[in-house]
């Protein structure tokens, strides 16, 4: 429902798009339009924010919230400009602008944190972009704090921009190197050639589904597709355990608990 909702406000901002692009002299009301559009803007925004924030409840909830009160304030502006005087019109724009900084610093964090990489060098790409972002986020609210909105000086501006670029490329790094760099088992078989029957309880619809893993199968009550892989079983080290018969780990020594043991008298686990 949520989705949807934010689908039908992108949908809106397109229509209001169109309009003011079609008819640049529409007699209409300007805040509508500029309401609208913004609308559908902060719609967008809550969209990639629900759709990367599933791990993230609680930083999710507080990007949220900080979009929310950013597009209020935004509104308020735009609606009661003429009635506001100056000095409480440019605190409306700060506390907005501020709502929207915050927020951002947490959208970036819901796309960051989740991405891991098997290398050293994304490793480190991620923790300076995430100090990056901080110091950003910092920069950016003290100057919304202590100059207000649209009043900063070109020096801090200059470092403001700086510092969003190094933000830009370290996250474009830590995500190229998390998807197109090495990952963990690339050079080993950890994916079972062989295909064994399994039984599985069909999460529609509760009917028991007999598979075979590695190997999409349907339920035969619902149709739910159903596919099970199995995998051999690793170390905490990331060791393969293929085929090993000690039951001592060759790569870091740990001890090899029984159930991650290969049984080299049979095809499956054991």
């Amino acid at each position: 429902m949520i989705l949807w909702g934010f689908l039908g406000f992108v949908g809106l901002a397109m229509l209001a798009g169109g309009v003011a692009v079609l008819y640049p002299r529409w007699s209409g009301s300007d805040e509508i339009l500029f309401t609208l559009m913004l609308t559908g803007l902060y719609a967008l925004g809550g969209m990639l924010v629900v759709t990367f924030g599933k791990r993230m409840r609680v930083t999710q909830k507080l990007c949220l919230l900080g979009l929310m009160l950013s597009l209020s304030f935004f509104i308020f502006a735009i609606w009661f400009e003429q009635a506001l005087q100056w000095k409480w019109e440019n605190r409306v724009w700060v506390s907005g602008a501020v709502s929207l900084t915050i927020a951002g610093g947490l959208a970036h964090r819901l796309f960051i944190w989740p991405i891991k990489s098997s290398s050293l060098s994304g490793a480190w790409f991620k923790w300076a972009a995430i100090v990056f972002a901080v110091t950003t986020t910092g920069f950016i609210l003290y100057g919304f704090l202590s100059e207000g909105f649209g009043y900063w000086g070109r020096g801090y501006i200059r470092l403001i921009w700086v510092n969003l670029i190094l933000v830009t490329g370290t996250t474009i790094a830590t995500g190229a190197i998390a998807l197109f760099g090495p990952q963990p088992g690339d050079d080993e078989p950890g994916l079972l050639a062989t295909s064994i029957p399994i039984v599985v309880t069909c999460p529609r619809c509760q009917s028991q589904v007999d598979a075979q893993s590695n190997r999409e199968t349907r339920c035969s009550n619902c149709r739910l597709k159903v596919r099970v892989e199995v995998e051999e079983p690793r170390c905490g080290c990331g060791y393969l355990l293929y085929g090993l018969a000690s039951n001592q780990c060759p790569e870091c020594g740990e001890p090899v608990p029984d159930a991650d043991r290969w049984n080299a008298d049979s095809t499956v686990l054991g």
